[in-house]
């Protein structure tokens, strides 16, 4: 993926580290979340791309993941074509957003490697290092 993409899907929701959760206010931190590439005629890819489909879906759904992009390379020819995968992952810390990580059918089955980069407006630091911001 190239930079400039990378830095505009990260400046898109740079503005936001709080979240309602049923009603009160929750504090949490907000992950880039990056892939590998990978080749969409890697077999593995293949295999399992519709269970990681139905898997951030179902993140989605929970309000875990946010603004799941497929970068496909569209502008290639279709032999040439890889495939990154770019979401966002809202979670109390590094280790909860790196737990949902290992969940992923892709990680579980060896096809991507993601890589966590925290963002938001607290991107230098975690939320829980200023408590003010969190509800007591």
């Amino acid at each position: 993926m190239k930079i400039k993409n990378l830095i505009a899907v990260m400046v898109l929701l740079t503005s936001q580290a709080l979240w309602a959760n049923e009603g009160t206010l929750s504090a949490l931190n907000k992950y880039a979340v990056i892939s590998g590439s990978i080749s969409q005629d890697n077999p593995l890819f293949k295999q399992h791309i519709q269970e990681q489909a139905a898997a951030l879906v179902n993140l989605w759904h929970k309000g875990v993941v946010e603004n799941i992009y497929l970068n496909r390379e569209v502008n290639k020819p279709e032999n040439k074509r890889n495939a990154n995968i770019v979401f966002f992952i809202k979670a109390k810390n590094k280790d909860e957003a790196n737990e949902v990580i290992k969940q992923l059918p892709f990680v579980q089955h060896d096809v991507l490697n993601f890589k966590l980069y925290p963002v938001g407006v607290l991107w230098l630091k975690e939320i829980g290092d200023y408590p003010e911001l969190t509800t007591k």
